[in-house]
Formats: C-alpha cells, structure tokens, sequence
C-alpha cells in the first residue's frame, strides 16, 4: 500500500512537472510607448502585447492579462525590427583571415541544393554586433559559382542554425554572368603564365558560355520539373531547382552594370521567373525598363563608390529615391556580414539623398519582406506577425538612437556584443595598474 502510494505521489508531481514544463511563457506587454507600426499610422501612446512569440495584440487600448511582464517604455519608440536582406551573416567571420570561418561558397558552378542556414553558427560574434543596432531578421547568401545555392532567412537569436531558421529555401542566389568580367575561369592561369589578361573576344566568348549554361540549367530544370519520374530517378540539385523554375519562391540576380541588369532582366522575362535583382548599382540607368517589368530591387550597400568615376557623386545615394519615384518595389540592404550593422546608416543616406523618412524606414522593414513573400510575418508591428522588434529613443536610422530593448521571437536578447563588453572592461579600468 505504502509503495502504491508512492507511486501515484510521484506520478503527480512528474505530471505536474510537465505540465509546468509545458506552460506558455508569460505574455510581455510594451506599455505607454509610441508605436511605430510602419503598415499604419504610428500610435502616440499604445501597447504591444507579446504572446507565444508572436504580436498578440497593439493599439491605444489593448487589456494585458494577468500574470503579463509588463515593461513601460514611456517616452520611447517601439519599431518592428530590421531585415537586411543581402548579407552573409552567420557564415563569414574574417573574410581575409582564416579559412574555417567563411564558409560563403561551394566547389563548382552549380550548387542550387546548398542552403545557406544550414552553415549558420549562431555564435558568430558578429551577430551580436548587428542585433545591438536593431536588425532582428536577415537573409543569409553565399557567394560563389554561377548559382551559388540557396538564400536563408534567418532570425538573428537561437542556440542552433534550425532555431535561428525561418526559412530555409528563401531565394535562389545566382551570380549573373557579367559581360565586362575578368575572362571567367582560366583568367588567373594566363596572368600566371606571361599571358596577359584576356582579349575582348575571349572575354565576350566566356560570357556567352557562362550565360548559355545558366539557361540551360534553367531549361533543364523546368523539363525535370514537368517530367514523371519515379524515386530512382531524383536529382537533388533539380528537386532544389522545382520552386524556382515554377515561379513559387524568388531567384535573385546579383548584378551591378547596367548591362548586366538589362541582360538579368531579359533573362527572367524569358525564363518566365519570380526574380529580383540585388546590388543593382546601375540601377538608375535602366529606371524605364525596371518599371517596364515592375522589377524588385535589393538595392546597396550605399557605403560604396559610383562604378563609374563619370558618374554622379552622390548616385549611390540618390538612387533609392529615383526607384522610389519611379514607383518600382525596392528595399535597402547592406550586402555582407561585416556591414550588415550599418544598414540603418545605409537608409540614412538614401534619406539624406531625397527618399522620405518614412520610405527610408520601409526600405529597412516591410519593403524587403514583401520582396521577400514574408510580409505576413516580419516588417511590421501587426497582430499575428513574428515578435520580431524593438524598443529605442528615437528614429533608428539617427545615429544617436540608443536601443533599449530587443526582442526576437518574443522573446528578450541581451544587447550585448564585442564592442559593448571591451567598452565596459575599458571604462573599469584602474588608474594605476600594479604586477
């Protein structure tokens, strides 16, 4: 009886355990803070009530449960957090250093089955840097090849790369063959050799062979993609291709000259393709034919020079609000890990050069989600979207703004990263140091 007994006491306190290990997390509400919603006129003085990850609720008169974390932010600015959608944030560390911390390329031209979170270390120390400035969202892209792999879109929190994943398959990430290149493979063995950099012509027949090969990859894969087969007769890398081909998820070309950009988008009419163009820095030579094909833009980093030194000073600039006036969708984007902490800086100028506050904003928030097909999760503070925002004392593209509060998940990062704790370990330093 005795052992019966405690049995069933010990099967209550494990039920009772788990029920306990079960629970939601407590709801946190962001009280008395002007909300800056983005998709809607700003709210003077609003709530956000944060539950289960998501926003549950913002307005003027939102009722917080009991039990709720309530956090007052009076006097403060809540803002749905920055997306950066070009970086390669989690997998590239010292890009001149060592080896083992990049990790941005495949061997081979054709890698359309890599994904790029998989590879994501969420113990990058550069990703703290970039949450400290208010980017809670980015999509994650290698680099080499002709089709580098697949684009990741990733939250900027998580002990691992699958908690820091929302999607995994975001973007197809191709390197468009650019006609002005260097020659292409075998260019670097005549430099070696005496040989000279390539002719015109051997240029021009290198970019008609790697542009010929991006197409017929396509064409192949939308022949696989039509084609019954049986299990045996799977292809990894065309299996990767079917959402692309088919025109369900977005291919984005990586291009800059004018030309290029003129070429990516013939190319994508052709191909009948879901595509954007990113870094796009001729972007406001071809506004015509952009809004011709209504062509989403990833437009930057803006912390770079014009291609041509005949160009406008300030064209890097100025470019955002020329695509904005010309009524094309486009968001900003920082275009590596390194700079990914400067993007709000990067919207700043694209504001300084013509492009309203409230453009500049969107540019850094709803516009790359949208962009992006995530715009029912991420971009802006609505009810049902991702708690994926922050808490500041003013406008986040100002330099002086100082982020208080962060949230990823709905759930608080810690705003601390290499500058931070080196900033404190410096400040306690003693005045007199003794061995």
């Amino acid at each position: 009886m005795r052992r019966a007994s405690i049995f069933l006491a010990l099967a209550a306190a494990l039920t009772l355990a788990a029920g306990w290990a079960l629970a939601a997390p407590p709801a946190i509400a962001l009280v008395h803070g002007r909300i800056v919603r983005v998709s809607a006129p700003a709210i003077p003085d609003g709530t956000v009530l944060i539950e289960n990850g998501k926003i549950a609720a913002v307005g003027a008169r939102v009722a917080v449960p009991g039990g709720a974390r309530v956090i007052d932010v009076r006097g403060l600015s809540v803002y749905p957090g920055l997306l950066d959608a070009n970086t390669t944030l989690g997998i590239q560390l010292v890009p001149e250093g060592e080896p083992g911390t990049m990790d941005t390329q495949e061997v081979g031209d054709f890698n359309p089955a890599e994904q790029a979170g998989v590879a994501v270390n969420p113990w990058n120390e550069i990703i703290p840097t970039v949450r400290t400035n208010g980017i809670t969202d980015a999509l994650t892209a290698m680099r080499g090849g002709i089709i580098a792999g697949q684009a990741s879109l990733i939250q900027l929190a998580g002990w691992t790369s699958d908690q820091m994943s929302i999607r995994r398959g975001a973007a197809l990430w191709v390197n468009f063959p650019p006609r002005q290149g260097g020659g292409g493979r075998g260019a670097f063995a005549r430099l070696l050799s005496g040989q000279g950099p390539p002719s015109a012509e051997e240029r021009e027949r290198e970019y008609r062979r790697r542009l010929d090969a991006l197409r017929d990859y396509f064409d192949r894969a939308r022949l696989y993609a039509g084609a019954q087969r049986t299990p045996e007769d799977g292809n990894v890398e065309l299996d990767a291709m079917i959402p692309y081909v088919t025109g369900k998820l977005p291919v984005v070309f990586v291009v800059n000259r004018v030309d290029d950009i003129r070429a990516a988008i013939q190319f994508g009419e052709s191909e009948h393709l879901h595509y954007v163009l990113a870094g796009a820095k001729d972007a406001w030579l071809a506004l015509g034919l952009i809004k011709q094909h209504n062509v989403p833009i990833i437009y930057g980093p803006l912390t770079a020079l014009p291609n041509s030194e005949n160009d406008p000073y300030d064209v890097v600039y100025s470019t955002p609000a020329a695509l904005w006036k010309n009524g094309a969708p486009f968001c900003i984007a920082s275009g590596s890990a390194t700079d990914s902490r400067n993007l709000p800086q990067n919207a700043a100028l694209a504001e300084a050069y013509g492009l309203p506050a409230e453009e500049a904003l969107k540019a850094v928030t709803l516009y790359p989600a949208q962009i992006l097909g995530v715009a029912d999760q991420l971009g802006s503070i609505d009810a049902g979207k991702r708690a994926d925002l922050f808490v500041a004392t003013g406008d986040p593209l100002d330099l002086r703004t100082e982020i208080k509060y962060l949230f990823i998940g709905g759930e608080q990062v810690p705003l601390v990263d290499k500058g931070t704790e080196l900033f404190h370990k410096f400040m306690a330093r003693p005045d007199k140091i003794s061995y």
